[in-house]
């Protein structure tokens, strides 16, 4: 399931350094480490193998609502035989926030510190944020409400039609790794590669099965002569291909 979209006011994110209006500041932003368990929701036992990744999404407010505005950190870890899994905490990362226009704020962390995605072939797919209230974090120390949790991840029963069509919607929810509408740093790929090869097997294995499917397909990183790689992201791709 994903998080829900919520809307935050303006003052939401406004660090406590800005004090005057149209002024240039800075915020430090640093994360708690994050350790939980994934576990089958039927049997109860761990899974290992689960691909996790974790982003912490810098946002714009404003009137209509919380814009992204590119990743402060991005993260991937894979669950263990015990179905650990385990980020490391990070900082400080200073982000510059710039107040020239009185409905736009930021940008700044809200209650995507993290936002986790959670995959393994033949589990319905898990988005976990921080859950909504309205006492949200404001201060420059970011922490999970999932650290110290147990994470139950439900077997897919449907058809793999269904199935394409469940998995379309983490297709999407991966795009602040490579979208640019959501600002998306093309080093970002880089590092979820395990996650973003994990989908295209996946969508490959749909299309040898005839099932349609929307999963992006990796093929322009891989083999496209035309795509000019600053990151290495080919090379890190290409370590993940089985």
């Amino acid at each position: 399931m994903q998080a829900p979209f919520n809307r935050l006011p303006l003052t939401g994110i406004l660090a406590s350094a800005c004090l005057l209006p149209l002024q240039a500041c800075s915020m430090s932003y640093r994360a708690e480490p994050i350790e939980a368990w994934v576990v089958d929701a039927d049997t109860g036992q761990p899974i290992n193998g689960v691909i996790v990744t974790a982003n912490w999404q810098l946002e714009y407010g404003t009137l209509g609502g919380n814009v992204p505005a590119g990743q402060l950190m991005v993260m991937e870890t894979v669950s263990d035989l015990d179905g650990r899994i385990y980020f490391p905490a990070w900082g400080p990362k200073t982000v510059t926030q710039i107040f020239s226009n009185p409905l736009k704020s930021g940008p700044g962390i809200i209650d995507k510190d993290p936002h986790l995605l959670l995959f393994k072939p033949g589990y319905r797919w898990l988005g976990l944020e921080n859950n909504l209230r309205t006492d949200f974090n404001r201060g420059s120390l970011r922490k999970s409400d999932w650290n110290g949790k147990t994470i139950k991840m439900q077997k897919f029963a449907g058809s793999p039609a269904e199935y394409a069509n469940d998995l379309g919607f983490l297709g999407r929810a991966l795009d602040f790794a490579r979208s640019p509408s959501l600002r998306a740093d093309p080093c970002n790929l880089k590092k979820v590669a395990r996650m973003v090869m994990a989908v295209h097997l996946q969508g490959k294995d749909f299309e040898r099965r005839g099932v349609q499917h929307t999963l992006f397909s990796l093929d322009y990183y891989l083999n496209d002569p035309n795509y000019k790689d600053e990151c290495g992201v080919r090379d890190a791709l290409r370590k993940q291909l089985p």
